[in-house]
């Protein structure tokens, strides 16, 4: 194996829990013509992009494992008053293939976010295999494994890592799975029946469920399934926060993302962050995804939360944003999206329409942000989503250039390596917007700084399974040795271009793509995962 894949946000065990009938392991067959569309409705609308089967393939060997109980707005139809009941179960069932048992629990009064956090966590913690066979050929398969790990310490056991984060023989075949949290409704809110309570009514509760969390692992390890991180914020209300618009075209026609869109932080939204980041009586920290929060919420955190905890605890709080994209704009002021609840879509559309190299909505982050994280020593996960990559002129010019270049034998991956250049490029755009953001601030007054540094915060979060349209060339995680291979040659033609990069050797590069596809996450679990 050449190298391995660290990936801050993967959604491998999402489907195949809401299916009920399989494990993390499962790996959907290809596209068989002979079958009906009905019977391949599962592969048509969301194939599986990153079970443990294709990250084993794919030499992902440090996975963040984003559970995320799916939230209720998700089975209520906006369109035609529709709401919940059949169509919706329906809709659930051709969509997500989820069965009618599974959207009737989602849909009930009295379901429980928490409840169904738990119920993922059993999932992998006590009803998947360990282990399982892979078909790598015609003629080959291997034992893969997978172990949830509880530090790093003990990560660097199940990988043999060494000082300098090498991995050892056993990366061959075990995957370490680091759990985290997307959506803090998970600790019991933005459900049916709490949307009326208020901060006196939940706070308790929502404690309780934080310490069960920190707690969270078998008789004998308890704290092994505890989350790394958790959002605060998803698609939906959850009276924690405001989110940001992340819906478009008929997806934010049928789901209602209006109520809290763009409100800013709760009180009990405050003492949930008091709660996860604190370590008083030997607790495990919990740490902030910013991901999916309304600007509102992000600048709380960013200039009031964390300036005045650092005041008083003397601690530094890194940022992590485990899926996003680069948005291209300066600062928050020019990166919020206005408007009421009822026209801010219609504004986000309207941004995108006429976008070019980024997407400009501002649940992706601009320059102060990429500052802000790196000033905190964080991480900043980019997903591959071809929507969030990139801004509407390049995807078409994109999608332009590479239509008669694809060999259309893909279940046996002969892409060409033109069509792998061309869709690596607007990843490669938004490191070199990141890198080029740190150096031009580090740079000011012509003080000299170690400019390696300016790569140190950039890292993968896919978001593999997690409900996206990923760039075509790399459409699952069977595809990130590509992927590394591209981002790294894609790198080294960017010398004659990035006054940054002039005159940077193969091997710096190397070093480079390594800090990208894996190492940053490394040297981040090191100094923040006890």
């Amino acid at each position: 194996m050449n190298t391995i894949i660290a990936d801050l946000h993967c959604h491998s065990t999402f489907f195949n829990f809401h299916e009920i009938r399989w494990t993390p392991w499962f790996r959907h067959l290809h596209y068989q013509m002979k079958r009906t569309v009905w019977h391949q409705h599962r592969n048509l609308f969301h194939p599986s992009r990153g079970d443990f089967t294709k990250l084993a393939k794919g030499g992902t060997r440090v996975l963040f494992l984003t559970l995320y109980p799916l939230e209720q707005g998700f089975l209520k139809a906006n369109v035609l008053g529709l709401g919940t009941g059949n169509i919706a179960d329906r809709l659930a069932h051709v969509v997500l293939n989820m069965p009618k048992t599974r959207a009737d629990e989602i849909q009930d009064y009295d379901h429980r976010y928490f409840d169904a956090l738990l119920k993922e966590y059993k999932h992998i913690l006590q009803d998947s295999p360990r282990s399982k066979k892979v078909r790598l050929s015609l003629f080959r398969t291997k034992e893969f494994k997978f172990k949830l790990v509880k530090n790093f310490d003990d990560l660097k056991e199940v990988l043999h890592l060494d000082d300098n984060f090498n991995y050892g023989s056993a990366a061959d075949d075990t995957i370490a799975v680091i759990p985290t949290i997307e959506g803090g409704h998970s600790l019991g809110t933005g459900q049916k029946n709490t949307l009326t309570l208020n901060y006196s009514s939940l706070h308790v509760s929502i404690k309780k469920n934080i310490v069960e969390l920190k707690k969270l692992g078998p008789v004998g390890q308890e704290g092994l399934g505890c989350p790394f991180f958790i959002s605060l914020c998803h698609f939906f209300w959850n009276q924690l926060g405001g989110h940001s618009v992340s819906l478009w075209n008929i997806k934010r026609k049928v789901f209602d993302q209006k109520p809290g869109i763009n409100n800013g932080i709760e009180a009990l939204g405050k003492m949930v962050v008091d709660e996860l980041l604190s370590t008083s009586n030997g607790k495990k920290r919990i740490l902030i995804d910013v991901a999916h929060m309304s600007v509102n919420v992000r600048e709380w955190f960013y200039h009031k939360y964390l300036p005045d905890r650092e005041k008083e605890t003397g601690e530094k709080i890194p940022v992590i944003v485990s899926h996003t994209g680069v948005n291209g704009w300066k600062d928050f002021s020019e990166s919020k999206i206005l408007g009421s609840p009822n026209v801010v879509h219609d504004y986000a559309d309207c941004r995108y329409e006429n976008s070019k190299i980024f997407n400009p909505w501002d649940v992706f982050i601009c320059d102060e942000e990429i500052l802000i994280i790196h000033d905190s020593g964080g991480l900043i996960g980019l997903s591959l989503d071809e929507r969030i990559m990139m801004g509407r002129e390049t995807l078409k010019t994109i999608k332009k250039k590479t239509r008669f270049k694809l060999i259309p034998f893909t279940r046996f991956k002969l892409l060409p390596y033109k069509y792998l250049e061309i869709w690596i490029e607007p990843l490669i755009e938004e490191i070199i917007h990141i890198a080029e953001t740190i150096y031009n601030k580090e740079t000011v007054g012509d003080r000299t700084f170690d400019k390696n540094i300016i790569w140190d915060n950039i890292c993968i979060g896919s978001d593999y399974d997690g409900m996206i349209k990923p760039i075509k060339a790399y459409p699952n995680a069977t595809y990130f040795p590509k992927l590394d291979k591209m981002l790294f040659e894609g790198l080294k033609k960017r010398r004659s271009s990035v006054n940054f990069l002039s005159g940077t050797t193969d091997s710096a590069i190397r070093e480079i793509t390594d800090k990208i596809i894996w190492k940053n996450a490394l040297r981040f679990l090191k100094k923040h995962f006890k």
